[in-house]
């Protein structure tokens, strides 16, 4: 009788759980600015800007962020030749008026016809009864090195929840859920830039 009792308990939990798991997964920002759109051949991508103590996260976005522009038909730049060239002292974002003007300087400087940058807003998992969800959202901005004017903004969430009986389990499917999240949520975000014109001829 009491196992029942528990089980029937259990169960309500986890329906309750299965429903909530079902809302908000993820959520994409409409692009703010759509005019005018420039041809774009060649995208630099700037260390991501994080918000969070991952840094295991920051450097596994930004890399994936890379390897999605390439496979949309841009040419790669390496992460290594982005960051030699901020520091070079060249250019600092401190020393410009505006950001449009910092831009500007950092696509001369790096020889790229837009630059790409990110803001990771959140990297955290949440431990309740039952389930734990992983939560990862960034902001991602796409600007002119001609202009210096934002092209593209866009924004997402991903949320991969996992089920267990105790902290452990949960810890390990997390673990097996994390680069997936971060994967989830470049997909969505890339969406709102096109294949390069070089691919589309």
């Amino acid at each position: 009788m009491i196992f029942r009792k528990i089980n029937s308990i259990f169960f309500a939990v986890l329906m309750a759980v299965l429903i909530l798991a079902g809302c908000g997964s993820g959520k994409a920002t409409a692009v703010l600015k759509d005019s005018n759109r420039e041809d774009v051949h060649r995208i630099a991508v700037l260390p991501v800007f994080n918000e969070t103590s991952d840094q295991q996260a920051a450097l596994l976005l930004r890399d994936k962020i890379q390897k999605a522009l390439y496979f949309k038909g841009y040419p790669k730049i390496t992460a290594q030749f982005v960051d030699e060239q901020l520091g070079n002292g060249q250019t600092k974002e401190q020393d410009t008026q505006d950001k449009a003007e910092y831009f500007r300087a950092l696509g001369k400087q790096m020889q790229v016809d837009a630059i790409l940058y990110c803001d990771l807003r959140e990297s955290r998992t949440n431990y309740y009864l039952l389930y734990a969800p992983l939560s990862v959202s960034a902001v991602f901005e796409l600007r002119s090195a001609k202009s210096g004017q934002l092209l593209w903004r866009n924004s997402y969430s991903a949320i991969k929840r996992n089920y267990g009986l105790s902290k452990n389990s949960l810890r390990l499917k997390g673990a097996q859920d994390y680069e997936d999240a971060i994967q989830e949520l470049v997909d969505q975000a890339m969406k709102g830039i096109p294949d390069s014109s070089d691919v589309l001829g």
